[in-house]
């Protein structure tokens, strides 16, 4: 901008109007850092001085991308730590401010990110001198250059968290910048994705916003920076062979070593040399960035991928990679999966997937047994319950419990009708109260049933779950943090009187520690016989052992925060898996993971008589009894519409043990 020396509000705004009708300089964003960027030694960068693109020839692209003159509208960075993320941004922010300024957006998961990228631009603002005079000086009274916000001519680089709805609504910009994509929050206070938030600030420029998203990917099917990488023309940085000149792409499985961990090298995929990492510095010279998906998106978003495979000499070594593999490899052997997926994501710059860990749906389903549902198997010696409500149905599996917790799936029911009526519940409470036979025809009762109450049906489920207490039909909730109990040692009372008190008769709502539950029961799908076993029926379908196989255990991050969870690719169904969850937390209620063996050898007694006639029955039942149950209770696929025609025994003559 042109700089007067006299105080005149006319030429000052001619001067002004003057800049704004200049065109954007054809510099690219590469060559100003070239020229301009400088990396300064309190940055605590392990290479200060004046920047250098030839030092990591793979970022020279994506600054081109990033250029004002070049078409493309969005960037996309999936890229492992330390290799070229942070730094672009840097220079781009830079080069923005100084030739084609605007406002600007830089978006981080967390404060304590958003004060550590402050204070780097701020030294580097400092060191640079085309930005120095450009941009307001930090004093304590100016508010106009803050850890947030920086005020420069023509513009404002605004710095906020990606948390808060309102960092991403109340700005305009024509440059968005999203660092650390994978640990945003998914739904920003209820409005949505965090991306198409962020990108709308930039509508009103059209073709001339420029927006880059950076990160390291994490969870495969979950990781927001691996849907965008896949939506661009997904570009790969392709390498000559030192020895024939093939070029590729430098990949983990290509990778050997030697037997102390002191030297590795990589093999070229066409003529099986092996390749010193001394060869990298001209390797990376020579390479070239190739698109693997050139159609996508119309060229508007370009993506690159790179791993620390391609990091410099002197920075990450091949040899120390293959270190930590190795580190993380004896981890995952003992059952930890958290380093290899850091490895994964932060390393090789690719997304983990556990799926070749959990156990295969049809695993499962190829070991289901003869026994037809809404029957109990012998050794089941215990009945629970367990319902999901949904929009517009129950859910209900009713479990058999033996000795050592080994557990029978007897029935899979879904009741079809809006919760919010009365019908619903009153085929559900009939459902709970039917009695079940068993081989030798004892009748066995529901001895503990939870309802799950966390979803928009609420009060609906304690208006269910009030009255019935003594029959220990429980509302439950999932716990809102990890590590907690199966099932709380005793419940919240839910119902306030007019005074604002809680009512001591009134509903109760007990927590289940849901990732305690999954990590008991995930652990023992392979069991198909004794303690902890699990047993299906041949009746269920698909869909059951889809559901009870969704979910996996990884880590991911949470306001900042890397925490180990159970997730589930978006869109798949798991509510058989909660109510699995839900069955185990009414056994430990009922106390059978403490039952010792002479208190299980007295209910295999009463129900399971060793001189017993197997083919009897009860009294009250005739032989309909052995012919198939009406078709609403014993198709899960159905409604259980007519179960009135079930025939009942009043609970006084069940046996119902505690």
């Amino acid at each position: 901008m042109m700089r007067l020396d006299v105080a005149d509000g006319f030429l000052s705004f001619m001067a002004a109007f003057a800049d704004g009708l200049r065109p954007d300089p054809d510099m690219h964003v590469d060559e100003w850092a070239d020229q301009h960027m400088v990396i300064p030694k309190k940055s605590g960068a392990a290479e200060p001085g004046p920047y250098r693109t030839d030092r990591t020839p793979y970022a020279r692209e994506v600054m081109r991308c990033l250029s004002p003159t070049h078409p493309c509208r969005r960037v996309i960075v999936m890229g492992a730590s330390q290799m070229l993320k942070t730094q672009v941004a840097l220079n781009w922010i830079g080069a923005s401010i100084h030739q084609a300024p605007a406002n600007i957006l830089a978006l981080f998961p967390t404060e304590k990110l958003v004060k550590r990228v402050s204070h780097r631009i701020g030294e580097a603002i400092k060191s640079v001198t085309v930005l120095n005079d450009r941009v307001a000086a930090p004093r304590s009274r100016d508010s106009r250059n803050t850890i947030d916000t920086k005020e420069f001519d023509g513009g404002t680089l605004h710095l906020a968290t990606a948390r808060s709805a309102s960092n991403l609504s109340e700005i305009s910009c024509r440059y968005v910048y999203g660092d650390e994509l994978d640990r945003w929050e998914i739904d920003v206070g209820g409005e949505g994705d965090p991306i198409e938030l962020a990108e709308a600030r930039t509508s009103t420029f059209g073709f001339n916003a420029k927006i880059y998203f950076s990160s390291s990917p994490t969870i495969e099917g979950i990781s927001l920076i691996d849907k965008l990488y896949r939506a661009s023309d997904q570009r790969r940085y392709y390498v000559p062979c030192p020895h024939c000149g093939h070029m590729h792409t430098l990949e983990w499985d290509r990778m050997k070593w030697s037997e102390d961990l002191s030297e590795a090298w990589m093999v070229c995929p066409d003529c099986g040399a092996l390749i010193e990492e001394s060869h990298k510095t001209q390797m990376l010279a020579q390479g070239e960035w190739r698109s693997e998906n050139p159609t996508a998106a119309n060229g508007a978003t370009v993506g690159f991928s790179i791993s620390q495979l391609y990091a410099p000499l002197g920075w990450q070594s091949w040899a120390n990679l293959v270190e930590k593999y190795i580190k993380a490899k004896h981890a995952l052997e003992k059952g930890d999966k958290g380093p290899m997926q850091v490895f994964y994501n932060t390393r090789l710059a690719l997304c983990f997937d556990a799926a070749d860990e959990r156990v295969a749906a049809d695993a499962l389903k190829k070991r289901a047994e003869a026994y037809p549902l809404r029957s109990v198997p012998q050794g089941a010696l215990v009945l629970t319950a367990a319902v999901d409500v949904q929009g517009n149905r129950l859910e209900v599996i009713i479990m058999g419990w033996g000795e050592g917790l080994e557990r029978w799936v007897i029935d899979y029911t879904i009741i079809t009708g809006n919760p919010a009526e009365d019908g619903v519940w009153q085929e559900l409470d009939h459902l709970l109260q039917t009695p079940l036979y068993n081989h030798y025809g004892k009748p066995m009762a529901i001895s503990a049933c939870g309802i799950d109450s966390g979803g928009h049906y609420t009060q609906d489920v304690y208006q269910f779950v009030r009255p019935r207490r003594r029959r220990k039909v429980l509302a439950l909730k999932g716990a809102s943090r990890p590590g907690k109990p199966v099932i709380s040692s005793k419940p919240s009372l839910v119902d306030i009187n007019w005074r604002g008190r809680a009512e001591k008769h009134g509903a109760e709502l007990w927590i289940v520690g849901s990732d305690t539950a999954k990590d008991w029961l995930i652990t023992r799908w392979n069991f198909s016989d004794g303690a902890g076993a699990i047993h299906f029926s041949q009746e269920l379908p698909d869909s059951f052992y889809d559901q009870v196989t969704a979910e996996r255990k990884l880590i991911r991050y949470r306001k900042g925060h890397a925490i180990s969870e159970w997730v589930k690719t978006p869109g798949e169904a798991n509510e058989c898996l909660d109510l699995c969850v839900y069955n185990l937390a009414m056994a430990q209620f009922l106390g059978l993971h403490k039952k010792r063996p002479n208190e299980w050898e007295k209910l295999r007694e009463t129900f399971e008589p060793i001189n017993g006639d197997v083919f009897s029955l009860p009294d009250n039942q005739d032989t309909a009894q052995n012919a198939d149950q009406p078709a609403q209770i014993k198709n899960p696929v159905k409604a259980s519409a007519n179960v009135s025609a079930i025939p009942s025994i009043k609970p006084s003559k069940l046996f119902i043990p505690t």
